[in-house]
C-alpha cells in the first residue's frame, strides 16, 4: 500500500530535493508557534441551535511490520518493486509498481491485512497470492533483504541486498500520502519509524528480471555525506487512515474509537482543540487552532478557517497546514490542506501537493448519521464531489 503513490515522500526527500549534500537533521515545525492562539468569533453559530456534540472525524490504522522500496533503472515497464513483511515475520505482500501509473499486489497465503487496504483505486490490482521467497532482517552487520518471485507475466524477480555495515541512524516522521490517487476514500498518512537510506559503499546488492541484471537507481546528491542507493525503508512503518468513508450511526460522547478529545468551551459551545488517537501503542495527536467550531449549531453559510498539526508520540517530524469548515444546507465541507513539515532542506514543503476534502451530511437530528465523499487533489475537487450519494 506503499509506493510512488501511496510512500512518495521517502523518496521525494532523497531524489527531488537539491542540493549536493542532504543533512537530515529535522527541520522541524514548532507547533506552539505555527498554532498561535486564536478563538472562534460567537456570530458563526445559532444560538436557537441545539449543542449537540457531533465529531465529523473517524480514524483508523493498520500494521505494516517492515517495509523496503527498491527503485531500478532502464526497464521498459517496471519501476518499483517494494516488499512489505508483517511482524510475525510470515505474511508478506509485493507491491511491483510500473511506468504507466499501474500497480500489481502480490499476497502470499500468510498475510493478515484487510485487502482494502492492497486496492485503494482502479489503478491498483491485487495480482494473486503466490507463497515466494523472501528475507527482510535488520542484523548487526546491516540490513539484509532478499526476494525471489513471479509476476503474472512471468517477469521472474530476484533481489540481494547485502549491507556490510551497521545502521548508524535512523529517522522518524510523520508523512502524508495518497495525493494522486482521484478515488481513494480516506485520508491515509504514515509514520515512518527507524526509516533509512541504503548507502553505496560497503553494500552488495544484485537486481535480476528474468536472470538479466538491471541497475538499480542512485541518489543524484549526497545524503548525510554518502553516496546512496534509491533503495528506502522504515522498520516501523504505521500507517493511518484518518475519515473512512462510512454510512451509519456515530456515538456521541468523549471516547469514539479510541479517540480522546480535548475541548474548548466558547460561551456554551464545545469547540474541538485536540484529538488524541491511540494505536498500538503510539498516540497520533492532532490540534487545531482556533478550535474546530461545533459544527452541529454553526449557521448557515458560515465558513471558519484555521490551522492544524499532525503529530505522533514525541517526534520533530509532524504535519502542520491550514484547515476549513463551511456549513451550508445541512452539508459540512472540511478541507485540510498540508503546509509544512519534517524539511531537511530549502525548498517547497514536499507534503504541500497534497489536499484533502469531505463532504460531510448530517442525516437525523437525533443521532447525526453522517455520510462521506472524500476526494484528495487539487483545492477544486471539493467542488466536483457528486452530491448525489448524499442524499
Amino acid at each position: 500500500m506503499t509506493s510512488n503513490k501511496l510512500l512518495p515522500m521517502l523518496l521525494f526527500l532523497a531524489i527531488i530535493l537539491g542540493g549536493c549534500n542532504m543533512k537530515l537533521d529535522p527541520n522541524a515545525v514548532n507547533v506552539n508557534t505555527y498554532l498561535t492562539e486564536k478563538v472562534n468569533a460567537l456570530d458563526i453559530y445559532d444560538n436557537e441551535a441545539e449543542k449537540i456534540f457531533v465529531s465529523p472525524f473517524n480514524f483508523g490504522h493498520t500494521d505494516f511490520g517492515r517495509l523496503i522500496l527498491v527503485n531500478i533503472d532502464n526497464h521498459p515497464t517496471i519501476k518499483t518493486v517494494e516488499l512489505v513483511v508483517q511482524r510475525n515475520k510470515k505474511g508478506a505482500f509485493v507491491v511491483v509498481y510500473y511506468h504507466n501509473g499501474k500497480v500489481e499486489s502480490y499476497i502470499n497465503p500468510h498475510v493478515l491485512l484487510n485487502k482494502k487496504y492492497l486496492k485503494p483505486n482502479s489503478d491498483w490490482e491485487i495480482a494473486g497470492a503466490q507463497d515466494f521467497d523472501f528475507t527482510f532482517d535488520d542484523t548487526k552487520q546491516g540490513l539484509f533483504f532478499t526476494l525471489n518471485f513471479t509476476t503474472k507475466k512471468n517477469e521472474h524477480i530476484q533481489i540481494k541486498l547485502k549491507a556490510n555495515q551497521p545502521i548508524l541512524k535512523h529517522y522518524s516522521f510523520l508523512a502524508a500520502i495518497g495525493a494522486d490517487l482521484k478515488e481513494v476514500k480516506r485520508f491515509p498518512f504514515i509514520y515512518l519509524k527507524k526509516a533509512g537510506f541504503v548507502p553505496i559503499e560497503n553494500t552488495e546488492v544484485e537486481f535480476k528480471i528474468n536472470n538479466k541484471p538491471i541497475e538499480i537507481s542512485k541518489v543524484p546528491i549526497t545524503v548525510e555525506g554518502q553516496k546512496c542507493f534509491k533503495i528506502v525503508y522504515s522498520l516501523e512503518p504505521l500507517p493511518f487512515f484518518w475519515n473512512e468513508e462510512r454510512n451509519g450511526n456515530f456515538k456521541i460522547n468523549n471516547k469514539i474509537d479510541n479517540v480522546e478529545y480535548k475541548f474548548v468551551d466558547n460561551s456554551g459551545f464545545r469547540e474541538i482543540k485536540i484529538m488524541t488517537y491511540k494505536a498500538n501503542n503510539h498516540k497520533a495527536v492532532y490540534s487545531f487552532s482556533p478550535a474546530l467550531p461545533l459544527i452541529s449549531a454553526m449557521k448557515d453559510n458560515i465558513e471558519v478557517e484555521g490551522k492544524f498539526t499532525m503529530g505522533i508520540d514525541d517526534i520533530d517530524g509532524i504535519i502542520a497546514g491550514e484547515y476549513s469548515i463551511l456549513k451550508k444546507n445541512e452539508e459540512v465541507s472540511i478541507g485540510f490542506k498540508p503546509q509544512k513539515c519534517w524539511q531537511p532542506m530549502p525548498g517547497s514543503p514536499w507534503v504541500s501537493a497534497y489536499k484533502y476534502n469531505a463532504v460531510v451530511k448530517i442525516l437525523s437530528s437525533e443521532d447525526y448519521s453522517i455520510k462521506f465523499q472524500h476526494r484528495i487533489g487539487s483545492l477544486g475537487d471539493a467542488e466536483t464531489i457528486p452530491q448525489s450519494i448524499l442524499k
